[in-house]
């Protein structure tokens, strides 16, 4: 099959999960198509005049990644695949080419800016059932048996932090100027502005940045913006693997479960707002201090909690508990925030369904792994 006819595939019905826009591929001086995705969704052979994103890939790496045998995160972070224009955009790639490689058929169109009524979970009803939690454990991990991990922390969905979980982490190991050597030649995605309003918005300004310069840069002061924005932040981007031989993966779950890790970087005041995931997390906090402030799944109604699909999944909270609006959300009063700060070295299981909100108190390097445990479905 010819490219142009697999670019039409994959963009067939990309409008159907809130994607629009033009996107521009390049495989090449005299190779390039581009596609249109909306109303009237179409793909044509030269270069458009005006896309809003712009991808350089070698062919055979994306033939690759539409086999499913080479990752388009990947690609990028190893700069094997160069993104140019809107990296918000840019940044939903991945959710179209799951969408075409799953079938590609027509679905309920979800507008990824519209705020979604958030529905129940399993874990809501087991830490309803449970003694109010007040504090977060802080367990060494010689002290603490895989057994007992098992047995009290994973099936009831108490979260619990690890310490000295990262001593046979090379990277924890390295001194920031060495691990430069490890990072050089690899990029990463910023995020600049106000991203915190924007978390879950495609209108967010995100970057593409090299990671070593943006780790050289954080021995500069933070730098906030004119109405006090969060200075740049690189989160959330898939762990390169020019970097796996550095870390470990945390032995209280099969590898074969865990998602491949994802890393973030950058300076104290970085602030990602109160949300939840739809899976188990065991956060690694490498370099710095980081700060997590909880609130048990069944708070849900409580913190004004809202969702970016009709089915839920990524959850956000239009409660502050920085900034509690009571008078807004008046039963918000009966939550109990659960404040903890992670120091380096420490891993944090963060249990499927409970809010959380993360800063940065100094300049801070993690890795997390997101985990399809199965637990309460």
């Amino acid at each position: 099959m010819d490219l142009q006819s697999i670019l039409g595939k994959l963009f067939a019905n990309a409008d159907a999960v809130g994607i629009e826009g033009i996107f521009q591929f390049i495989f090449g001086p005299q190779q390039a198509y581009w596609s249109q995705i909306g109303a009237g969704t179409r793909t044509e052979a030269g270069r458009h005049a005006s896309p809003d994103v712009t991808i350089e890939v070698a062919e055979s790496d994306f033939l690759a990644i539409m086999a499913g045998i080479a990752n388009v995160e990947e690609l990028f972070a190893s700069a094997r695949l160069k993104i140019g224009g809107n990296m918000g955009l840019a940044t939903l790639l991945p959710q179209i080419i799951d969408h075409a490689r799953q079938g590609g058929g027509a679905v309920e169109k979800v507008d990824m800016n519209k705020r979604y009524p958030t529905p129940p979970r399993f874990s809501e009803k087991i830490t309803a059932s449970l003694p109010m939690q007040t504090v977060v454990e802080r367990r060494s991990r010689s002290e603490m048996s895989l057994m007992e991990f098992e047995s009290r922390y994973l099936p009831n969905g108490v979260p619990v932090v690890i310490s000295d979980a990262l001593h046979d982490w090379p990277l924890f190991k390295l001194s920031r100027e060495e691990s430069l050597v490890h990072f050089a030649e690899l990029q990463g995605i910023t995020r600049h502005g106000d991203y915190v309003k924007k978390t879950f918005s495609t209108e967010r300004d995100f970057r593409s940045t090299s990671m070593a310069d943006f780790i050289a840069s954080l021995d500069q002061p933070a730098v906030k913006g004119v109405d006090g924005e969060p200075p740049a932040y690189m989160g959330n981007n898939i762990l390169p693997a020019a970097l796996m031989q550095q870390i470990q993966y945390p032995p209280y779950f099969d590898t074969s479960l865990f998602i491949p890790p994802r890393i973030w970087i950058g300076p104290k005041g970085t602030l990602t707002p109160l949300h939840r995931d739809d899976t188990d997390n065991l956060f690694a906090q490498v370099w710095g201090q980081k700060k997590f402030t909880l609130a048990a799944p069944h708070h849900r109604e409580a913190l004004g909690t809202w969702s970016t699909a009709p089915t839920g999944g990524l959850d956000g909270c239009d409660f502050n508990p920085d900034a509690p609006d009571y008078q807004r959300f008046p039963t918000a009063r009966n939550v109990t925030f659960l404040r903890v700060t992670l120091e380096a070295g420490d891993l944090l299981f963060l249990p499927e369904g409970w809010f959380h909100q993360v800063e940065s108190v100094s300049t801070s390097l993690s890795v997390n792994f997101w985990v399809n445990s199965g637990r309460g479905w």
